[in-house]
């Protein structure tokens, strides 16, 4: 016997703000009966249910090497004096930084250096190539020291494109707009249109989490991270498949948007 699917977290979090945003109820669809079925259903009083297929705009493999380096909660290394702020590369082996970063710091340590982007202390030291190439091999970009009440601690964050941790803030939130609609048309998200197709309802709603580690550029996160973030001023070039789009962020600072045709864009309260 096939036991009944469950909402994953994001899901059932995004129905909860659908079903608090309209006023109505909003329920699991996809119980795992059928392959290709779309995750919520809206279920209004006066007119047919609508659809709902939840998506995120992730980074996975970012997720995947936070989760493994700081997934255990603070990382204390005994042999450390300070605290220590590491940033590495996204694509760097989780297990090596995880074996070899005490030793890495603890060199540092006794040497009282720090790895900054300009590397001038290693310059000035002619320490700049042993050390620069063992911190590159192993995927640390920067590394510094910090005031901390936990000695040793070490607390590791990943090397990000600049168009994803700064820009440009707009007055306007068109970024938004003209990001999601190519969001939901590529080809990694086919399966979203098939979902929205399959479903046959009048309304179809492709809901988009943006985690801390969106793929999204940071015109359209700062958006979703402000509460004061502008909605935008034109309409989003949706998918066919899609009528409806709403856009919610991870952090714990901003507000929803959403999109509706006829009523335009307009925010939703994060719960």
């Amino acid at each position: 016997m096939v036991g009944v699917r469950t909402l994953r977290p994001e899901e059932e979090w995004a129905r909860q703000h659908v079903e608090h945003a309209l006023g109505v109820p909003v329920r699991q669809h996809d119980d795992g009966s059928a392959d290709g079925m779309h995750d919520l259903d809206i279920v209004y009083s006066d007119r047919p249910s609508a659809a709902v297929e939840v998506t995120a705009a992730a980074d996975g493999e970012s997720i995947a090497a936070w989760k493994q380096l700081n997934g255990n909660g603070r990382w204390i290394e005994p042999t450390l004096k300070g605290g220590w702020s590491v940033t590495v590369d996204p694509a760097a082996r989780t297990k090596r930084i995880k074996k070899e970063l005490p030793d890495l710091l603890g060199i540092l340590e006794g040497l009282d250096l720090e790895l900054d982007d300009d590397e001038y202390e290693y310059h000035r030291r002619g320490l700049q190539a042993p050390l620069s190439r063992h911190a590159a091999d192993l995927g640390v970009v920067r590394a510094n020291r910090y005031g901390t009440a936990f000695p040793g601690s070490i607390y590791v964050t990943l090397e990000l494109p600049p168009e994803r941790t700064g820009g440009f803030v707009a007055d306007t939130g068109d970024a938004l707009a003209t990001w999601i609609g190519p969001f939901l048309k590529d080809e990694d998200h086919a399966d979203v249109r098939l979902k929205l197709h399959r479903a046959g309802a009048a309304e179809r709603h492709a809901f988009v989490l943006f985690p801390t580690f969106a793929t999204a550029p940071f015109g359209v996160t700062d958006l979703l991270m402000r509460q004061d973030g502008p909605l935008p001023t034109v309409a989003p070039g949706l998918p066919a498949e899609a009528t409806h789009v709403w856009a919610l962020g991870g952090w714990s600072s901003g507000r929803g948007m959403r999109w509706a045709p006829g009523s335009g864009w307009s925010y939703f309260d994060k719960l």
